[in-house]
Formats: C-alpha cells, sequence, structure tokens
C-alpha cells in the first residue's frame, strides 16, 4: 500500500509560482542595470546618473510667460518643459517673423525674470519664427 502525501501536489506548485516570481523580479532588476550608447559613445550607467535633485517646477515662468502674451493674440500655447526654454507655439504662418519676434521680445522680457534662458516662437506647422535670449536679442529666424 502506498502512502500519498495530501499536499504535495499543491507544495509543488507554490514552488513553481515562487520560482516564476523571483525570475521575473530579478529579470526586471537586471534590465534596469544595462547601459546605453550616447551620441559620443561614452557609456551611460546607473552610475553616473544622479536623483537627488529635484525635479524642477517650471509651472510659474509657465503662466508668467503665457500671462505677458495675453491680448497680442496669435499665441496657442506656452511650454517651458525644462526650464530652461520656453516654447510659445502660434497660429502664425511661415511668413510672419516680424509678429513672432514681437511676440518673443514679450516672452523673453518675462521669462528672463524666471530663470529661463531662452524663447522660442514656433508657427503653426511647427517651424521655428523667431528666437532669442532675452528681449533685446529676440530675432525672425531667416526665412520667416
Amino acid at each position: 500500500m502506498r502512502i500519498m502525501r495530501v499536499n504535495s501536489f499543491s507544495h509543488h506548485r507554490y514552488g513553481q509560482v515562487i520560482a516564476a516570481v523571483g525570475l521575473t523580479v530579478l529579470l526586471g532588476l537586471a534590465a534596469g542595470c544595462g547601459t546605453s550608447d550616447d551620441s559620443n559613445g561614452a557609456r551611460i550607467g546607473p552610475a553616473t546618473m544622479t536623483t537627488d535633485a529635484p525635479a524642477q517646477d517650471c509651472g510659474a515662468a509657465q503662466a508668467e510667460i503665457k500671462a505677458s502674451l495675453t491680448g497680442m493674440g496669435a499665441v496657442t500655447s506656452v511650454d517651458v518643459p525644462t526650464c530652461d526654454k520656453a516654447i510659445v507655439a502660434t497660429s502664425l504662418g511661415a511668413d510672419e517673423g516680424d509678429q513672432a519676434a514681437s511676440l518673443c521680445q514679450n516672452a523673453a522680457s518675462e521669462a528672463s525674470t524666471h530663470g529661463v534662458g531662452s524663447v522660442s516662437v514656433v508657427s503653426v506647422d511647427g517651424k521655428e519664427l523667431a528666437t532669442g535670449t532675452d528681449s533685446e536679442n529676440c530675432k525672425a529666424v531667416a526665412g520667416s
């Protein structure tokens, strides 16, 4: 007569599940430890990345730049994605560089008070019409 353990099958399955979950976690962690190449061929890996710098909040700069353009027309949105450059999207066409330069001057005047380094004004189709780092040097881009 053979005696069979009642729970032997369930323990075996439980062990397989634990092993599968462990393997999945291990592979996920290993994938995050890889390296990638930058455009100069240097290796970038987790050891070179810093996480102790707080994420920048560009919301105040974005709101103030947008407010400085209220009433000027043609502005569809203002974005300050990394706090170093403001992008003013407009409904302007490719031949309206002078109006874009005027928008750039107003935006740059406000941007500089918030530490935003430059302003770019783009047309309805996404082409840069004007750019500058402050209100004095905002100029229409050649060809607009």
